[in-house]
C-alpha cells in the first residue's frame, strides 16, 4: 500500500461516506510518479490536445532531446514548431526551461515548501495554472491536501458522492471538501475514482 491508498484508508476512518465509496468503487491505485522537468513540459505539451496527439508530439520531443532544459533553450523556434508545438506552448516550455536551468525554479526543493509555496512556485511558470499545480504536488510531491478543483473529473466525482443536481462550481467544492483537510488530496483520488466507475476514465498524468 502507497502513500496515496495510505491517505485514502485515514481519510475513510474521518468520513463514512468515503468508506462507503471505497467499498462501492473499489480503492484507487496509488499514482504517485515521477517528477522533474519533462514531467511538467509533458502536462504543458498535453493541454488542450487528444492525449493519442499529445503521445504524437512527446515522441517527437524526446527524439530530439527537447525534454531536457538547456536542449529546448538552445532549439529554434522553427525546429520546435516542426515537432508539433504552437507557439504559444514554446513559449510555456522555454519559460519552463530558463527558470529550472537557472535555478529560479528548484524542483527537488518543492518537496521541502509548504502546501501554497509550491503552489506559488510552480504557477510562477508561464503555461503551469492552479489544475497542473495541483495535479504535480499530488502526483509526484505526494502532497495529500493538494486539491484540484478546476478538474471536471473529480468535480462529477463529487457531483455524485454528494448527491448535487448540478456539477459544483470550484468554490462551492472547495467548501465541500473542506472538512477533509489536510486529506483532500485523498478525497480527490477517490472522487476520480467515482468518476472512472460511474462515467469512463478520468485525468491522467501520463
Amino acid at each position: 500500500m502507497g502513500v496515496h491508498q495510505i491517505a485514502i484508508k485515514q481519510l475513510s476512518k474521518l468520513d463514512k461516506d468515503i468508506d462507503q465509496a471505497i467499498k462501492k468503487y473499489g480503492m484507487p491505485n496509488d499514482r504517485v510518479t515521477d517528477g522533474g522537468f519533462g514531467t511538467l513540459l509533458r502536462m504543458i505539451v498535453g493541454q488542450q490536445i487528444s492525449v493519442k496527439a499529445a503521445e504524437s508530439v512527446w515522441k517527437k520531443i524526446t527524439e530530439i532531446k527537447a525534454n531536457k532544459p538547456q536542449n529546448l533553450l538552445s532549439l529554434s523556434e522553427k525546429k520546435l514548431r516542426e515537432v508539433g508545438l504552437s507557439r504559444q506552448k514554446i513559449s510555456y516550455g522555454k519559460d519552463l526551461a530558463y527558470k529550472v536551468s537557472s535555478g529560479l525554479l528548484d524542483l527537488n526543493n518543492l518537496s521541502n515548501f509548504s502546501n501554497q509555496e509550491a503552489h506559488n512556485q510552480l504557477t510562477k511558470v508561464k503555461g503551469i495554472g492552479d489544475w497542473t499545480a495541483d495535479i504535480y504536488q499530488l502526483f509526484v510531491l505526494r502532497d495529500m491536501d493538494a486539491f484540484p478543483q478546476a478538474d471536471i473529473a473529480v468535480q462529477e466525482g463529487a457531483k455524485r458522492f454528494f448527491k448535487l443536481n448540478e456539477r459544483p462550481s470550484q468554490n462551492n467544492l472547495l467548501k465541500l471538501v473542506e472538512k477533509w483537510k489536510p486529506l483532500r488530496g485523498a478525497g480527490a483520488l477517490v472522487m476520480w475514482q467515482i468518476y472512472r466507475m460511474e462515467v469512463h476514465e478520468g485525468s491522467k498524468l501520463n
